[in-house]
């Protein structure tokens, strides 16, 4: 295969996941904010309405238990993990795609380097430290 036609393939493909981590991260963004200011929301509304009105305790006692399940599910999700290593996983992908876009591309390096960022994500994703360590030791050596 010519150096242009993997070029071309290297380029989609690094394209194709630089795109779909930018989708993700605007997934996880939303999902990451939703669930950390509705939690806030649903708490200061519970306060002000108790404030307003005793009639309303259902009401109040109904926004707390919203604010604490999304609370919940914020801190479990690992969702602000998540669409940070994507935000960065998809800024690796226009570093990579800016490395293409010269006359002679180190393609073997850039291959290497869409290879590291890949493992990388995937560990930052699953949130697992040792893991990630042992990985950025290997990348050194």
């Amino acid at each position: 295969m010519e150096d242009n036609e993997v070029k071309e393939k290297l380029e989609k493909k690094i394209e194709d996941w630089r795109n779909e981590r930018g989708s993700a991260q605007k997934r996880w963004s939303a999902v990451h904010h939703f669930c950390l200011f509705g939690s806030i929301l649903c708490s200061v509304a519970a306060g002000t309405i108790i404030q307003i009105s005793k009639d309303l305790s259902t009401l109040a006692t109904t926004l707390t238990s919203i604010a604490a399940v999304l609370t919940a599910i914020a801190a479990s999700g690992g969702f602000e993990r998540k669409w940070r290593s994507n935000r960065l996983s998809r800024s690796k992908g226009d570093l990579l795609l800016i490395d293409l876009d010269t006359e002679s591309p180190n393609l073997k390096k850039i291959r290497k380097g869409f290879k590291t960022a890949i493992e990388k994500h995937d560990l930052e994703v699953v949130g697992d430290e040792q893991e990630k360590n042992e990985a950025t030791d290997a990348n050194d050596g």
